[in-house]
């Protein structure tokens, strides 16, 4: 099954949350509040970096095979923690679903088909928080950690080489040239040592995704990682991949059941729920890229375009070689945003139509359920069924695997992350 799903191996080997926000407010205290460093905070924070390295480490010293067993085992032991909360989510749903097949339309007081399907809705929501992986959300969390980490050893390599300009070569009270030298140099491992961090936790990512029956490159990690729908392309291929184990246990508790008829009907009632979650992260992925994403980078080509143009009829006016030069490279910089934000707008576009084509199927599936679930009186022809939907699940997926394209260029990879940060920031 090709889903895009990524796992933290070992969370107790990497550097933990409190010790990653510590360091932070470290720096922070030490780099923002101060225009120098002491010896020893900047001692301190060159300690902090070795150890978060060394952790990280330590933990690709393990082999392959010894990291793909520890992720199944990690699976295995997330799926027995969700399922007994998930199975009585799972009871509620079918219990609104057969309301709502008995309700009115609509009525001024009482329930309604309208006021039960937000109540399922609320359901569904509360089941895709479970299926959640909080390893996941850490590992894309420490990514973005370590992105700020880099940037502020940035700001701090452009703020030590201003300093260092005015500061004189020996003093015994303040930063010397040499001195901003050597803090420079840090900021510059520093910056080293969060790259490599940084390519070992996507390593692991790439990794998940063979788990998964998809092999990416890197560079192909590197895509999914910058685009603003990456989150939501992940949720819902995790959602397919937990699915498929859920329906091998509501197989078993229906071939279980025997001849007993309603709790075969009831496991179905759940595998209809299941559907219906589907469908309806779905309808939330279209509305997004909608309502938010497609919206978002409109506006950012417009106004591209509108500053492209004021260039250009400036540029044409122009006389002084010099401010020529600026305004030719503005329009350079201007062109590249457009088409960044045009094939940004035209892989979401792209992506969109690949959901809606699995939703189409998603939809036929949940109406042949329903149907299935209203007529069936053999518990044997419910897991037939059943076990037909299991083997849907991988065609599903594969209709919503996005086609990731390596960046041509570091620019274009740039560009990219920038766009999607406005794009977030706007929604």
């Amino acid at each position: 099954m090709k889903a895009f799903l990524f796992i933290l191996l070992f969370l107790s080997a990497l550097p933990v949350q409190a010790e990653l926000s510590e360091w932070s407010d470290s720096i922070q205290q030490g780099w923002d509040k101060s225009k120098e460093y002491s010896a020893e905070a900047w001692q301190a924070t060159k300690d902090t970096t070795r150890e978060l390295w060394n952790s990280t480490n330590q933990m690709f010293t393990l082999s392959e095979e010894e990291r793909k067993q520890a992720r199944q085992d990690e699976e295995d032991q997330r799926f027995r923690q969700m399922w007994s909360q998930l199975f009585s989510e799972m009871q509620d749903g079918v219990q609104l679903v057969d309301k709502i097949k008995q309700a009115p339309q609509s009525r001024f007081f009482g329930e309604d088909k309208q006021s039960l399907q937000e109540d399922l809705d609320k359901i569904l929501d509360n089941m895709e928080v479970l299926l959640e992986d909080e390893n996941i959300n850490d590992y894309r969390h420490k990514i973005a950690e370590i992105d700020d980490y880099i940037a502020t050893s940035k700001a701090n390599i452009a703020r030590y080489r201003e300093q260092r300009i005015t500061a004189p070569r020996t003093h015994m009270v303040k930063t010397t040239k040499a001195a901003y030298d050597k803090k420079i140099a840090q900021e510059q491992e520093n910056i080293k040592l969060y790259r490599q961090e940084s390519q070992r936790i996507k390593t692991y990512l790439r990794e998940r995704l063979q788990d998964m029956g998809i092999d990416l490159s890197q560079e192909q990690v590197e895509v999914l990682l910058s685009r603003v729908d990456g989150d939501d392309i992940i949720q819902m291929s995790v959602v397919f991949d937990v699915l498929k184990k859920i329906t091998q246990r509501l197989m078993q508790l229906t071939r279980e059941s025997g001849e007993d008829i309603q709790q075969a009907r009831k496991y179905y009632g759940m595998h209809v729920v299941l559907l219906e979650m589907v469908n309806y992260m779905q309808d939330k992925y279209i509305e997004q890229v909608d309502k938010i994403y497609i919206p978002n980078i409109d506006v950012i080509i417009n106004k591209t375009l509108a500053t492209r143009n004021t260039a250009q009829n400036r540029l044409k006016e122009e006389n002084s070689p010099g401010r020529r030069t600026v305004y030719q490279k503005n329009i350079q910089a201007q062109t590249l945003t457009l088409k960044a934000a045009r094939l940004y707008k035209n892989n979401l576009e792209e992506q969109k139509t690949k959901v809606r084509k699995a939703q189409k199927m998603i939809k036929k599936d949940l109406q042949l359920a329903q149907n299935t679930y209203d007529t069936v009186e053999l518990s044997a022809d419910l897991l037939s069924v059943l076990k037909t939907s299991q083997a849907s699940f991988d065609v599903l997926m594969n209709l919503q695997v996005p086609e990731i394209v390596p960046f041509e260029n570091l620019q274009m990879k740039t560009k990219f992350q920038e766009l999607s940060d406005k794009i977030s920031r706007k929604s």
